[in-house]
């Protein structure tokens, strides 16, 4: 098992594989179905398993947020994801 420092922990470390929801934020543009599309072509091409999608879009309607529960194996895989959503078209952060 790989640890990792966290950084919201107090020396916590995290423990792969984990479960956990990300979150991508884009900026709206009310193209739910091809948004969700794009982070999907990114975690199929990572190999990363994923469920129970939902999106929100934000009070003042500028951004959209897709919560997705993913399964990441290793820290590589993890910085492998942060970097390939960085891609997407209107990408504005992840957690």
């Amino acid at each position: 098992m790989q640890h990792h420092q966290n950084p919201f922990g107090k020396n916590e470390k995290i423990k792969f594989p984990v479960n956990y929801d990300l979150k991508v934020i884009l900026i709206a543009n009310q193209k739910h179905n091809e948004n969700k599309a794009m982070i999907e072509h990114v975690l199929i091409k990572l190999g990363i398993s994923f469920l129970n999608w939902r999106h929100k879009d934000s009070g003042q309607g500028k951004y959209t947020s897709y919560t997705v529960h993913i399964r990441i194996l290793s820290e590589e895989l993890m910085i492998r994801l942060y970097e390939e959503l960085k891609t997407v078209p209107g990408f504005k952060m992840a957690i």
